[in-house]
């Protein structure tokens, strides 16, 4: 009896035994064996079941070390190893690393991929359409997924293929047109990735064909961007130069801006391209062009001078394009297929005061000789009384001319050279979406 006592508990403890080593055995559970983030700072918190006291840390891939902070290094049991990983600096590669978890004769290891930073650029950054519809294309390079999102403006009148993707892209903007020629707007489209972000500026309906030629509805801002309302007098600019200077509208005198050249200068016969203020597909109209547009007083002036209380523009102006009649009764509501000029002045050649607030004034990228003085063609109006020699200065009057360094507000045309495709044909010798 003894014996057979003695026997049983001699199993007993030899199942304890066994029982006791299996659960004293180290184990690590962790969620998963690998974790991908992005190239931005990133807080990563890696939970830890373990039947002990564990270690951590990091062993890097590659020669760069250093950019992971673990915390804490040693944990009583179950917890949480959390890792600050810092930004990745490069564009062109991810980067590696594990965190080697260690406990007893247990060794969990956690790979650490960092993606490359992400980068995306469009070209152009800026469209005025030239067309009533359409579709025009954005060049998209990016070194890796990214995305696009419309804003609200948007909404009715923009769409975009395709709304993502992975690397270079050509994304296919399509406009739809509007009900009246007075309709005008401007939206965003935003290119994304997790680290970058960089905006497309879209103004659509700012095109208004007037016998063959298109024209802008509103003058230039800054250079390469069209103000957003008709009512704007936008920047002035000198003869064939891109530099925008203030305009003071409606201050009937303000002082040359710092760095301005003043006094008499030369230029090229014709705007250069280089120097080109207009948005991508628009320039600087020439003489014939103004002329056409504005009439002369030899073959009738198409000028209606319109002011705020019956126009229902912000302040007064010329409607172009039309017979003086009709043009009188154009509004911000219904231009009749004629363009609004806003009071703008100038600022002086030789001064660089601001002056002449009343008037209504256009360049033009054509200059002329004036005895031994370059001069450029413009056209300006404080009224549409074409029987006031100074009322309506013309080009082909041979009163509209001032010298290069005065500074007077652009309002652009069309550049029949420059295709977006599909929606025109391209011009053998010139790359498409490109301004010259």
């Amino acid at each position: 009896m003894k014996n057979r006592i003695y026997y049983m508990v001699l199993a007993l403890m030899t199942v304890f035994a066994a029982s006791c080593s299996k659960t004293d055995e180290p184990y690590i559970n962790v969620p998963q064996d690998k974790y991908e983030v992005e190239a931005v700072y990133t807080e990563l918190n890696i939970p830890v079941e373990c039947n002990m006291n564990s270690t951590a840390s990091i062993r890097y891939d590659g020669t760069e070390t250093d950019w992971i902070l673990l915390l804490p290094s040693l944990l009583d049991g179950n917890g949480v190893y959390s890792l600050w990983i810092n930004e990745n600096p490069d564009d062109e590669a991810s980067r590696s690393a594990t965190l080697v978890i260690t406990a007893g004769s247990a060794v969990r290891e956690v790979k650490i991929v960092q993606k490359l930073l992400t980068s995306v650029s469009i070209s152009p950054a800026f469209i005025a359409t030239t067309t009533p519809s359409g579709t025009y294309q954005v060049q998209v390079v990016s070194n890796g997924e990214w995305s696009l999102q419309q804003d609200a403006d948007t909404e009715g009148w923009l769409t975009a293929e395709p709304v993502s993707g992975n690397g270079d892209a050509t994304v296919n903007l399509t406009f739809e047109a509007f009900e009246n020629d007075s309709e005008m707007h401007t939206g965003t489209v935003k290119f994304l990735t997790a680290t970058h972000e960089v905006e497309l500026t879209v103004q659509h309906g700012y095109a208004q064909e007037i016998g063959g030629t298109v024209w802008a509805k509103a003058n230039v801002g800054e250079p390469g961007y069209f103000v957003s309302s008709p009512d704007d007098p936008g920047m002035l600019y000198q003869y064939d130069s891109k530099v925008a200077w203030a305009n003071a509208y409606p201050a009937t005198t303000a002082p040359a801006p710092a760095g301005m050249p003043l006094g008499n200068s030369t230029g090229p016969e014709q705007w250069s391209d280089e120097n080109n203020p207009c948005p991508a597909g628009w320039r600087v109209p020439t003489k014939d062009e103004l002329d056409a547009l504005a009439g002369t007083k030899a073959t009738g002036v198409k000028i209606g001078w319109v002011e705020p209380e019956t126009s229902g523009f912000e302040i007064p102006g010329a409607v172009l394009g039309l017979s003086r009649d009709e043009g009188r009764t154009a509004t911000a509501a219904d231009m009749k297929g004629g363009i609004f000029l806003p009071c703008s002045g100038n600022r002086h050649w030789s001064t660089g005061v601001y002056q002449n607030p009343q008037n209504a004034t256009m360049t033009t990228a054509t200059s002329l000789m004036s005895g031994s003085e370059q001069c450029r063609y413009l056209m300006y109006c404080s009224s549409d009384n074409a029987s006031d020699n100074n009322a309506v200065r013309l080009p082909s009057d041979n009163w509209g001319w001032e010298r290069l360094r005065g500074a007077w507000p652009v309002r652009c045309v069309k550049d029949e050279r420059v295709s977006y495709g599909p929606v025109d044909l391209p011009v053998p010798g010139y790359d498409e979406g490109q301004s010259y």
